[in-house]
């Protein structure tokens, strides 16, 4: 190893912006189920969340280690595939954290907090347009439409990263750091605030479940079918995250921009008019996305720096 490559590799810092913001966040949940137990508040199977956790801050911290073990100018097959999973390893765990909120979330609040916000809704519009909406205007195509609006969520938070790695590694950079930014943030807000969204009321979780109409409606009602997960509604992390997607898709790659516009657009009307959240938990969505993108730019280079 020359001086200069010896100079590179010392240089590097032990913990990624990424890897700092997820061990915040891990740190929070364990340390809020403990008090949770501690105080013997409502705590869901943490004989089964408290290892995970854990075991998730022990790979962060393997990982971390390995990179400096193993640095990539000596072991560049190892070094490069190390380097993209500590790029992306917080996405592989979206969907557990999501899932894992129930177990934490009731902790400060013993009940759902919906009717505070169903009548919020209420005093906006003078009825429940999670409720009515899905009903009044339920005409098939519709229906598809919304829900195919709803579906998009997936293919764009799949498609646009992997678009970025493949042609512009700085763009990915900062597109998979504010996601797992925004995410984290929603999550944060659902560990104290437990919200159902427009399922509260027995009809509408009876409606988001219901087989009907197109191949999309009946895809989104096989999901919420077999999702056990209730209490992460506001704000809506669905609207947030494809809002996140269409500013960074606007930056790079405008015409996918101007497609997620639209997408977007039509995704936040499906989420109350599948009865899946709250109209507040819309307005919600779109500030958390918004704000919590340019923030997110914010506190990485703050990172970055330390």
């Amino acid at each position: 190893m020359t001086r200069k490559s010896h100079q590179q590799t010392e240089a590097l810092p032990f913990f990624s912006a990424i890897d700092k913001i997820t061990i915040a966040f891990c740190a929070w949940i364990l340390v809020y189920m403990l008090a949770g137990l501690a105080l013997g508040r409502t705590v869901i199977e943490p004989w089964l969340h408290l290892p995970a956790y854990l075991s998730i801050l022990t790979l962060v911290l393997l990982m971390a280690w390995a990179q400096q073990r193993f640095p990539r100018d000596r072991y560049p097959r190892f070094g490069r595939a190390l380097s993209f999973v500590r790029a992306i390893y917080p996405v592989l765990f979206f969907t557990y954290f999501y899932i894992s909120g129930y177990a934490v979330n009731r902790i400060i609040f013993g009940e759902w907090q919906d009717p505070f916000f169903y009548r919020l809704d209420k005093a906006l519009f003078g009825y429940y347009p999670s409720l009515e909406w899905g009903q009044r205007y339920g005409h098939w195509l519709l229906q598809e439409l919304m829900h195919f609006a709803y579906f998009c969520y997936y293919p764009m938070i799949a498609g646009l990263p992997v678009y970025f790695y493949f042609r512009n590694k700085r763009a990915f950079s900062e597109l998979i750091f504010a996601l797992t930014f925004v995410f984290y943030l929603c999550y944060f807000i659902y560990s104290l605030l437990p919200v159902v969204g427009g399922r509260y009321f027995p009809e509408a979780m009876a409606l988001s479940r219901a087989y009907q109409a197109g191949p999309f409606t009946r895809i989104m009602a096989f999901i919420y079918n077999y999702s056990r997960h209730l209490g992460g509604a506001f704000p809506s992390s669905h609207i947030a995250i494809s809002l996140v997607l269409t500013i960074a898709a606007l930056r790079y790659i405008r015409p996918w921009g101007i497609a997620f516009c639209v997408v977007s657009f039509f995704l936040t009307l499906a989420t109350v008019y599948c009865h899946y959240h709250w109209f507040v938990d819309a307005l919600g969505g779109i500030f958390i996305g918004i704000f919590g993108y340019y923030l997110a730019g914010i506190v990485r280079a703050r990172l970055e720096r330390t």
